[in-house]
C-alpha cells in the first residue's frame, strides 16, 4: 500500500454567524399611559415583586428595538448601563430578543 494525503473540505457545512453567549431580553415598561424600554444584557431575575436586570433604557419602537438591538449596546456608553430593580406590577411584558421562532411549512397555509 502507498502512503496518500487525502484532502478533506468542510463543504455543506452551514456557515453561522457569531454565537452569543448572553440572552438579550426587550422589557417593556409602563409609567402611567407611556411604554418605557429596556433592553436586559442577562436572563432577568425574578425576585419577590421584583425584576433585577442590568441593561439600558432604549428609545424607539419595538420593531426598530428588536432590529438594532446588538448595535445599540455595542454603541451603549459603560455609564448608560444600570442595574435596576423593576416592581412586577410595572413590567407590561418581557421578550427574548434573541430567540426566532420559524413555524415549519407544513402549519402554514
Amino acid at each position: 500500500m502507498s502512503e496518500k494525503d487525502y484532502a478533506v473540505s468542510s463543504v455543506g457545512l452551514p456557515q453561522v454567524g457569531k454565537v452569543m453567549n448572553k440572552p438579550r431580553y426587550l422589557i417593556t415598561l409602563t409609567a402611567g399611559k407611556v411604554m418605557q424600554q429596556f433592553i436586559a444584557m442577562d436572563k432577568p431575575d425574578l425576585q419577590l415583586g421584583f425584576v433585577l436586570v442590568k441593561g439600558v433604557y432604549v428609545d424607539g419602537t419595538e420593531a426598530e428595538i428588536t432590529a438594532s438591538f446588538s448595535e445599540t449596546l455595542a454603541s451603549a456608553p459603560k455609564e448608560t448601563i444600570l442595574d435596576v430593580m423593576f416592581p412586577t406590577h410595572r413590567v407590561h411584558c418581557i421578550k427574548s430578543l434573541v430567540f426566532n421562532a420559524n413555524k415549519p411549512s407544513t402549519l402554514i397555509k
